[in-house]
């Protein structure tokens, strides 16, 4: 790594400007010293316990060219941290400013940047991934650690079928049931012609199908090694963001569920789906959404304890820790590194997730219309 891919953006102020103005610089940016320029060229830095000695003993009115310091040294954006760690112990500051081969200000690196890169502490700031059946992946956004797109592909595969598994339990549970209680609820299904007995709450019992695709849903997903791969996820982003070693040991006491799951997204989503298209009437269908939008995060950690996610076995704990190893060698590597959006968004593995499971409706779609059935039957 060098010392450009660890420089952080900073303001800079004119030898002319007002101390207040720099003050405020240096309170929104969070930077150690900001660098002072004249006629574009970097003549000096103003550190932070400059401005607070001025604020007691300065007279009103001065400037930034009455507290700043000689420039002690600079940086070049292509040295080696060690070169940077070797100047600020030299001159004893905390900061050095970045210029890049042109003369030009890059930013500025701390001794705690130097530092923690050198002694391999860096870590980011949020972290998120996915579990996938063939182990963790983990993202910053720029950065990916553990298994690639097509282990997220599998998931969304895996994620579709369990779906398709359900909606078959409920279309096999209905014949039977036709054939016990003398209905045609699968008939009515199918075609819309057949007998469906009234429920209780006024309108039939074909309105809890979606409530019961989902539990079986859920229940498939928690028996698969799918939700174990969840949990050693978790419980490596937790390490990572809490500053924690790396070790089964560290992991192993992190907790299981993420309040920044995606499971609590979809706990959103999905109850909302199942209300607005289910046949209730229409003041229960309020509250049900009113109650939804008040509780979903609750709703989605509940569904995490006892569906999503479940204690990694040995093996996925550690296919987390390799993820996180990985993650964390390639920020470290180039923590700052800009990002285009698009990629960012790719990174994120959603749009891998979905064109797994659309590959799959699509593909079990055809075979439901080849069979001569209605292609709503699955859906």
């Amino acid at each position: 790594m060098r010392v450009g891919d660890l420089a952080r953006p900073c303001p800079t102020v004119q030898v002319t400007d007002s101390l207040g103005k720099a003050a405020e610089a240096m309170r929104k940016s969070g930077c150690p010293l900001l660098p002072v320029l004249h006629d574009g060229q970097v003549v000096g830095v103003i550190e932070e316990s400059s401005l607070l000695t001025a604020s007691i003993d300065s007279p009103h009115g001065s400037t930034v060219s009455d507290l700043m310091k000689p420039l002690p040294a600079f940086v070049p954006s292509d040295a080696p941290l060690t070169q940077a760690a070797w100047l600020m112990k030299v001159h004893h500051v905390i900061a050095l400013p970045v210029v890049k081969e042109d003369g030009r200000l890059q930013g500025v690196i701390t001794g705690s940047d130097v530092a923690s890169v050198l002694l391999h502490g860096l870590r980011p700031s949020r972290i998120g991934g996915m579990a996938t059946p063939l182990g963790v992946y983990l993202t910053t956004g720029t950065h990916r650690g553990g298994v690639g797109d097509f282990a997220l592909i599998l998931t969304g595969i895996t994620m579709a079928l369990c779906l398709l598994a359900a909606r078959l339990m409920v279309l096999v549970g209905l014949f039977i049931a036709d054939a016990f209680l003398d209905t045609r609820m699968f008939e009515y299904l199918v075609s819309g012609i057949g007998f469906v007995p009234p429920a209780p709450w006024g309108g039939n019992w074909l309105d809890v199908l979606p409530w019961l695709q989902m539990l079986l849903f859920f229940m498939l997903m928690r028996a698969l090694p799918l939700t174990g791969y969840h949990g050693a996820e978790h419980q490596v982003v937790y390490a990572i963001e809490r500053g924690e070693d790396l070790t089964p040991e560290a992991a192993s006491r992190m907790p299981l569920e993420h309040p920044r799951c995606g499971t609590n997204l979809a706990a959103l989503l999905l109850l909302l789906v199942t209300i607005l298209f289910s046949n209730v009437p229409p003041f229960l269908m309020v509250a049900l959404v009113i109650v939804t939008l008040l509780f979903w995060r609750q709703v989605g950690m509940l569904l995490q304890r006892y569906f999503t996610v479940k204690r990694p076995k040995a093996k996925q704990l550690l296919s987390g820790l390799r993820a996180g190893d990985e993650l964390l060698r390639r920020f470290q590597n180039q923590p700052f590194r800009p990002t285009p959006i698009f990629l960012q968004v790719w990174n994120m593995g959603f749009l891998q997730v979905f064109a797994g499971a659309g590959m799959t409706f699509l593909l079990s779609n055809r075979i439901v219309v080849a069979l001569g059935f209605p292609h709503h039957l699955l859906f």
